[in-house]
């Protein structure tokens, strides 16, 4: 499904802390593009699952508290 722009009013900004954005607890959806705080596992707008973990293995260890 198309994004319908509702997912807006649960965008996310970035943590300035220090800490990465899924360990904020913020999710993603890849079909809007962006970052929510949002307590399901579907997005508001599309219904798509929301991503909760990095894809990057990098930022994988980073948020699992192993640091390189």
């Amino acid at each position: 499904m198309p994004c319908k722009g509702n997912c807006i009013q649960h965008k996310a900004i970035k943590p300035n802390d220090g800490t990465g954005r899924y360990s904020a607890g913020q999710k993603r959806c890849n079909t809007c593009e962006v970052f929510l705080y949002w307590s399901g596992i579907k997005c508001p707008c599309c219904k798509t699952r929301l991503r909760v973990k990095p894809k990057s293995s990098k930022f994988k260890n980073n948020s699992q508290g192993i640091n390189k």
